[in-house]
């Protein structure tokens, strides 16, 4: 307790990331606003953002990403400004400190930043849930906590992106994503344990590189389809329907067709726009479907981050192996059921 003077309470949370299997695309207003309805496959892993809020009984606000190795020290709330400065941080304060109380914030995440794996969303959402914590009996719905971290990051901060990646990590599991111009609806997969756990086994997370900034892909294919590019529209729309299609396919329990439709759906998305692929992640998905990957797909935007595939049983591990060989880091991972979850360490009997 001697790291935190003058502590009421200590809050922590963590929020998954996610990986996203279909319908990626048609998650962004630009779609979904234009008549059609958007919707997405993905499911959160066992890679978090991890948050810790300290409590103080003055109006010194420290908040300190493990990341960035930056710590920042404002005296009050008022001096909270943006600057591209840990401003993810600031925006969650800014918005939930309301009463400009004191406190210490921590932050990391076991995946880095521009991985594709919606790892920003996560930390948004793992601070949201630190001073929803403290809200008790008024704390926010899973629905009103992702559609603060979407209004944080994409309206209030500018960067570029859709919706599902704060759905995801707050609801947590295996979900089908539904996005309309007025609302989201998050749908939770019914399908059988066993089928869930072979699907777990035959999937391998490969880490590309670093990607660049996804803003330029998104403001690509966000241009190509406003002026109605014949080949992003159909695109999307078959990504849309693939999306559809996987659903089914999981709930039947038929693996190798969720294998087809990756595959089908790396084929869609390659059509949004010449930034999303390079001969390096054309060469690397090449070698895995010579050994045993039926289909894969980027997690994110594109131009990096990490690689999903799904292989034949028992041939997963030999894909992991020519990956490794070719200098390519393989993620090991099991799927995370919880989504967002909060929790305290200090006795609040003095509040």
């Amino acid at each position: 307790m001697k790291k935190y003077e003058g502590v009421f309470m200590i809050v922590r949370s963590r929020a998954p990331v996610r990986i996203s299997f279909a319908g990626g695309g048609t998650d962004f207003p630009y779609y979904f606003n234009s008549g059609k309805a958007g919707c997405v496959v993905c499911a959160t892993i066992n890679q978090f953002a991890w948050g810790t809020l300290a409590t103080r009984r003055d109006q010194t606000i420290n908040i300190e990403s493990y990341d960035f190795l930056r710590k920042l020290r404002f005296s009050d709330l008022n001096e909270i400004a943006y600057n591209n400065d840990l401003d993810l941080i600031k925006a969650v304060v800014k918005n939930m400190n309301k009463t400009g109380r004191g406190m210490d914030i921590f932050l990391r995440s076991d995946i880095p930043p521009k991985s594709g794996l919606g790892s920003s969303a996560s930390a948004f959402v793992a601070l949201i849930g630190l001073f929803n914590h403290l809200k008790g009996e008024k704390r926010f719905t899973n629905y009103e906590i992702a559609s603060l971290a979407y209004k944080l990051e994409r309206e209030e901060l500018g960067i570029g992106g859709g919706y599902q990646d704060q759905y995801a990590t707050t609801f947590g599991g295996l979900n089908f994503i539904e996005f309309f111009p007025t609302h989201v609806c998050v749908n939770p997969l019914r399908i059988k344990e066993d089928h869930a756990k072979e699907l777990e086994k035959n999937l391998v997370l490969a880490h590309l590189a670093e990607r660049g900034i996804s803003g330029d892909i998104v403001a690509d294919q966000t241009k190509k389809y406003e002026q109605k590019d014949y080949s992003v529209v159909e695109a999307m729309d078959t990504i849309r329907d693939t999306a559809h299609e996987m659903k089914y396919a999981l709930i039947r329990g038929d693996l190798e067709q969720f294998g087809r439709l990756l595959h089908e759906g790396w084929e869609q998305k390659k059509r949004f726009s010449p930034l999303i692929t390079t001969k390096q992640i054309n060469d690397i998905y090449e070698l895995a479907r010579k050994h045993g990957a039926i289909g894969g797909k980027i997690t994110g935007a594109g131009g990096g981050g990490h690689f999903l595939f799904y292989c034949e049983p028992n041939k997963e591990q030999i894909v992991s192996e020519k990956l490794q060989e070719a200098g390519v880091k393989v993620i090991p991972f099991t799927f995370d059921t919880e989504g967002l979850v909060t929790w305290e360490i200090a006795d609040k009997s003095d509040l």
